[in-house]
């Protein structure tokens, strides 16, 4: 009498699969119930809600218009690395009343941070971008500087999103004309845009 030991091999398989972490997939395409299962990740979500960045010595100021004279207008005011996407001049007006409102805490700051490297400007150089509209909230507030460490007094200024903590008078000032100049080049082009519509007189 001969004996022939034939193994199952359906189920060597799904033994193998399952310690070597090989799959068997039916005709359909699914996993049998004897193959351990794969659970897929949850699929993340990030959201900032909110930049800070920290200003010293004078910051480069860029501003780029487009669709003059349109209601598509649009002006990009890149301050440093923040770069603020603006569509009316009374959310830049809003904006520089409100670090103009500053002025008083301002006035505590030192003139300019040493050892202070200019920074470049440009869309390369951009960290963050921000759309502004309407009229955004600014909150205003000093902080002293902490004892025993490298931390200076701060004014620290809120628009939107954006907290800037300005160290010197020098960052104070030439982020206050930046605003302005915003201010004053949507106002033009809103008057252009009138212009049109009333068919240039």
């Amino acid at each position: 009498m001969t004996t022939t030991n034939t193994p199952d091999t359906t189920t060597g398989r799904a033994a193998g699969g399952a310690r070597k972490g090989r799959r068997r997939a039916d005709a359909d395409g699914t996993l049998p119930a004897d193959v351990p299962q794969t659970v897929e990740a949850p699929v993340g979500a990030c959201a900032v809600m909110g930049v800070l960045v920290r200003v010293a010595g004078a910051v480069p100021i860029r501003l780029d218009m487009s669709h003059v004279g349109t209601h598509e207008m649009q002006l990009g005011l890149s301050l440093g690395t923040i770069l603020i996407y603006l569509r009316t001049a009374i959310t830049a007006h809003a904006i520089a009343d409100g670090w103009a409102n500053a002025a008083l805490l301002a006035r505590g700051l030192p003139m300019s941070a040493v050892g202070k490297r200019p920074m470049p400007v440009g869309p390369s150089t951009v960290g963050a971008m921000a759309r502004m509209a309407g009229v955004p909230r600014v909150v205003t507030g000093w902080q002293d500087a902490v004892a025993g460490t490298t931390r200076p007094a701060l004014l620290r200024i809120q628009a939107g999103p954006v907290t800037w903590e300005v160290c010197d008078t020098a960052a104070y000032r030439s982020m206050l004309r930046g605003w302005r100049q915003a201010a004053q080049m949507l106002d033009a082009g809103a008057t252009l845009d009138t212009e049109d519509a009333d068919g240039g007189e």
